[in-house]
């Protein structure tokens, strides 16, 4: 337990101490640094003056954050918050944590995108963090997002409303999307839809599957491209003519769900990998 009179050098050796027990060094250190300047005492502040004591508050709120911790409950939660393209972005148990692996997707589709788009749709938005996101890179464009979960459409809401951004949030299943106006074309679809197998839950950590909402992360090992099916069919009716499709998937399956995409009539499928080099991203076109 943190004691009240710790200064800001010991606060810190306190927590790189208790995050050791369950991360690996950069990780402790990384999450140490987050928490610090929650509490409102950046790393720049802790070397530049080591022997302050915050007040009495701090040193409880570190209290409450490090037993948090240690029900294996992820740091994004605990705090209420993390950052994704330079955005901050709420989050809470109805949205999934985004991933340094869909940041990269952002990335790639602003390196690559080198046209006006006037219309984008995000497909199972979550956060709203891509949507956001693209809305930050392509400002000019009009953003729409659809999710079938209300509670995440909230969260979404109240992202757009923090970052002073403007998406048009649309409650709508991926798996049935029949309501959306035939006449509406996009000129770029982009999602990252569940695609984590049944079989591989076993394989991932506690503060993901004891935390993060399971319908955004699984899909059943009998029908693992299900939603990318749905994408297509979507595209199929409101991708205009030119338009792109960019799509985050399983590492595993990326032959697969090309495949999926050249069999319904997509030219110019291509697979890229992520900065681990694992098969993580498909580009294609109408």
């Amino acid at each position: 337990m943190l004691q009240n009179r710790a200064t800001l050098k010991q606060i810190r050796f306190h927590l790189l101490g208790k995050l050791r027990q369950i991360y690996a060094e950069n990780e402790s250190e990384s999450i140490a640094r987050l928490i610090l300047e929650h509490i409102g005492y950046p790393l720049s502040l802790i070397l530049r003056d080591p022997d302050q004591v915050p007040a009495s508050p701090a040193h409880a709120q570190i209290n409450e954050i490090v037993a948090e911790i240690h029900t294996g409950k992820p740091i994004q939660y605990i705090l209420g918050y993390t950052h994704f393209c330079d955005l901050k972005i709420k989050v809470d148990k109805n949205v999934l944590i985004p991933r340094p692996e869909t940041e990269e997707l952002v990335e790639e589709i602003k390196a690559r995108v080198t046209r006006p788009i006037q219309k984008i749709i995000d497909m199972g938005t979550g956060s709203g963090c891509i949507a956001l996101a693209l809305k930050q890179y392509f400002p000019e464009s009009e953003v729409w997002a659809v999710d079938f979960s209300k509670e995440a459409l909230i969260v979404a809401a109240e992202n757009e409303r923090i970052n002073k951004l403007q998406v048009n949030w649309r409650d709508m299943d991926l798996l049935n999307d029949r309501s959306f106006d035939q006449s509406i074309r996009f000129n770029l679809v982009v999602s990252n839809p569940p695609y984590v197998m049944e079989n591989e839950r076993k394989l991932m950590d506690r503060n993901v599957t004891a935390f993060e909402p399971e319908s955004a992360l699984y899909v059943e090992d009998h029908d693992p491209l299900i939603f990318y099916r749905a994408i297509a069919s979507f595209c199929s009716r409101h991708l205009a003519e030119n338009g792109e499709l960019w799509v985050e998937i399983n590492e595993q399956l990326g032959r697969e769900t090309a495949l999926l995409f050249t069999s319904l009539g997509f030219a110019r499928v291509r697979i890229l990998k992520d900065i681990h080099e694992k098969e993580r991203f498909i580009h294609a076109r109408r």
